[in-house]
């Protein structure tokens, strides 16, 4: 299917005329935080609250898959998640992020967390720079489809993995039926200037496009952008159905922009990225059920049993381990485990 282009777009092609750029670069080095509220990193743990519990069985899973490991990389680990909750469990943890503030963040939380056995290196994922054969273990929490070519990503890890090495590789899968497309815009703001965010979504085929116009932060344009984050809350992010936030936002204060920047992303359904990883070399290929998907699903029925720490945990690892053999119908978006000859 041809891509076609939103008034959104249009306008912020043929009035910004946006340079091209990538997420780490145009997103991530721009937020704040990727996530103030993680778990054990961020906020202390409470399995009295579902995500807590879900959060808790995922680092079981990668700690099931990779059991016996001793050199993990994290491909994409941005601000330690899941790097620094599965450190405690092996020998040697390595993170590498494309964004160099995502790791400024790491290694401050590892620091605070007195995490010792972890190291983080700003790193570009479609070139890693490591010796063929280093890690016994890999993870990648929705990293490898945030980078320029996903495909050069994952032949990167194909080559550090030593022979008989897993990858264990959550994803954005694209699974939808809906062959329509999704939009929403976000703010963000550094020293330099005011970020307006456009981001569209096509489900079928899968890919993604985002675009950043840069304001100049002075303060006129900061008040303009505190209405607009009032009104992105009451209204939703979606242009669409709330024009105030689209191209009257933009033409209205066309002044003030400084620049403007794009990229593009593909994306992967379960069953695409499973071919691309045999494609590549990869072996038993398995699309394996989330124990954060059945942490998710028996929630409803042990949130009032006054569990204790310890049984929550050990549920978790239970959950873990009976999904580690439990393959997913394609479809479903489920993560996908992988061997190196």
């Amino acid at each position: 299917m041809p891509k076609t282009y939103t008034e959104i777009e249009n306008w912020i092609i043929t009035e910004v005329k946006p340079t091209e750029s990538n997420s780490a670069a145009q997103t991530y080095e721009r937020l704040e935080r990727v996530a103030g509220n993680l778990p054990f990193i961020d906020v202390p743990q409470d399995f009295s609250l579902e995500p807590h519990f879900v959060e808790e069985a995922q680092v079981c899973d990668f700690r099931t898959h990779l059991a016996g490991c001793q050199e993990i990389l994290d491909v994409g680990c941005g601000d330690g998640w899941p790097l620094l909750r599965i450190a405690p469990f092996f020998p040697s943890v390595t993170g590498i992020d494309a964004s160099a503030r995502r790791v400024r963040t790491c290694l401050a939380n590892a620091e605070r967390l007195g995490i010792r056995n972890v190291r983080v290196q700003q790193m570009s994922a479609t070139e890693l720079n490591f010796a063929d054969n280093t890690f016994d273990g890999v993870v990648a929490a929705s990293s490898i489809e945030q980078t320029p070519d996903p495909y050069q990503a994952l032949r990167e890890v194909f080559r550090v993995l030593k022979p008989r090495g897993r990858f264990r590789l959550f994803f954005e899968a694209y699974e939808s039926e809906d062959k329509g497309v999704v939009e929403r815009v976000f703010l963000t703001e550094n020293e330099e200037s005011l970020g307006y965010h456009y981001v569209l979504k096509h489900h079928r085929p899968a890919w993604e496009r985002n675009y950043l116009v840069r304001f100049s932060p002075v303060p006129a344009m900061k008040e303009e952008f505190h209405r607009l984050r009032d009104l992105i809350e009451r209204l939703g992010p979606v242009p669409a159905q709330a024009p105030e936030i689209g191209v009257r936002f933009l033409q209205q204060n066309r002044q003030h922009i400084s620049g403007g920047s794009w990229y593009e992303l593909e994306h992967f359904t379960s069953a695409t990225m499973k071919a691309t990883l045999e494609e590549i070399g990869f072996v038993n290929v398995r699309i394996c059920y989330s124990a954060g998907t059945f942490a998710r699903k028996i929630w409803p029925s042990i949130k009032e049993q006054g569990l204790s720490i310890s049984q929550h945990q050990a549920l978790c690892r239970g959950l873990a381990e009976l999904t580690s053999e439990l393959q997913a119908p394609a479809g479903l978006g489920e993560p996908v485990i992988a061997t190196k000859p």
